[in-house]
């Protein structure tokens, strides 16, 4: 250092890197609170990856076991007509809810690959709606659940859309809307065009979404209960599928809920244009090979 150096230039010089080391310190914390915020949502990842897991092996395990053991019970006979017809019902209840879990667990995958193209095909959207309904009538039932939809579509009317992914999208919101209502509780299916856009309203009054969750609803994984003593089951990837198949389906999802009365879950998709080069064929009700036509015998 200069020995001519001023009082004056030493203070400034001293400042100068006082700030400089002060700034270097701020760099640092922040850094710091960056590495914590990601660590912790690494942690908080594999946390909910772990709960999917273990809730995935309990969806998959008990209907397993479930089906194994009546349909052991009925091999064994010994059984009147009424007894193997209430043994096969049960079957079909446990089989129709393994098949919608894995559907979705499958569904997760392909999204997550980008191996779920858009492909559009003219719809006659009330037979598809209907199927949709039809095919979970079996399980209002065994929940006690009452249904009504409120149509507003003209019969034979035609939409363009991707329809196995629209097919998949009701199926979700209608299996919340079962799944989350209370014994002798209602879902309301509200249908109809407005602007050149499909809208659909599943409404329920089961027990509804606090104002706090509605906002980690559509993450992957999340449940608002969690653990082995939660009330409802379910893998929590039913709604942040419903929200990837309309961001492919050019659609949007809206939410009106209140915790302990219930949900209403509205989307809308607009009509597309066929593509070149993508299937146009005309559907009356969805997927038939991946559905089937005979309403007691859908799957999905």
């Amino acid at each position: 250092m200069d020995k001519n150096i001023t009082d004056e230039q030493l203070l400034t010089e001293l400042k100068r890197r006082f700030v400089e080391n002060n700034t270097n310190l701020e760099k640092e914390r922040k850094l710091i609170n960056e590495l914590n915020e990601v660590n912790e949502k690494l942690l908080n990842s594999e946390h909910l990856k772990s709960n999917f897991l273990s809730n995935i092996r309990n969806e998959i395990n008990n209907p397993i076991a479930s089906i194994l053991e009546l349909s052991k019970n009925i091999e064994e006979g010994n059984m009147d007509s009424v007894t193997v017809k209430t043994f096969a019902s049960l079957i079909f209840s446990e089989a129709f809810d393994l098949d919608f879990q894995l559907r979705n667990v499958f569904l997760s995958a392909e999204i997550e690959a980008g191996e779920s193209p858009l492909s559009v095909i003219s719809v006659n959207i009330n037979p598809l709606i209907e199927t949709v309904i039809n095919s979970f009538k079996k399980k209002m039932d065994k929940n006690g659940v009452k249904y009504s939809w409120l149509n507003e579509i003209p019969e034979g009317t035609i939409f363009k859309t991707d329809s196995e992914k629209l097919h998949l999208i009701l199926s979700n919101l209608l299996a919340n809307a079962i799944h989350f209502n209370h014994p002798g509780g209602e879902v309301i299916v509200y249908s109809k065009i407005v602007d050149e856009q499909l809208v659909l309203s599943i409404k329920d009054n089961g027990i509804g979404i606090s104002e706090e969750n509605q906002s980690m609803i559509y993450n992957r994984f999340h449940q608002i209960e969690e653990g082995s003593t939660k009330t409802y089951g379910g893998h929590g990837l039913g709604l942040s599928i419903t929200k990837a198949l309309l961001e492919i389906i050019y659609g949007d999802i809206s939410l009106v809920s209140e915790l302990g009365r219930g949900s209403e879950f509205v989307i809308s998709v607009k009509e597309l244009e066929s593509f070149e080069g993508e299937d146009s064929t005309f559907s009356s009700g969805g997927n038939d090979f991946l559905f089937g036509d005979d309403d007691d015998d859908m799957l999905f």
